[in-house]
């Protein structure tokens, strides 16, 4: 029998609501998080207490894997002009990493 991982993106998205209030992620945070830099946030969610050791460590797992993933939760409360904007900033990052890896 396999068991999901718990989905934690609501939790995830009351811990960060502030980075997104206003018009979205920083464009800075969003490039870390883009490149995979998400030691800070790993340290958010720990220093919340929110979190046991065990969520932390599926989270870091999936993020690091993902990305991306990160970015949903952070979008989760989002509204759409907002998210739309995040996206689009995403795609920009993910086409920039297409180009550098073709040469």
């Amino acid at each position: 029998m396999q068991v999901e991982s718990p989905d934690y993106c609501d939790l995830v998205a009351a811990v960060f609501s502030y980075e997104v209030v206003d018009g979205g992620i920083d464009p800075d945070s969003l490039r870390r998080i883009h490149a995979g830099d998400i030691a800070e946030w790993i340290t958010a969610l720990d220093r919340s207490g929110m979190f046991g050791k065990t969520a932390i460590a599926t989270l870091s797992d999936q993020w690091h894997s993902n990305p991306r993933l990160l970015l949903d939760a952070l979008l989760d409360d989002v509204d759409d002009v907002t998210r739309r904007r995040c996206l689009v900033a995403w795609s920009a990052l993910d086409r920039r990493s297409a180009l550098i890896q073709i040469g």
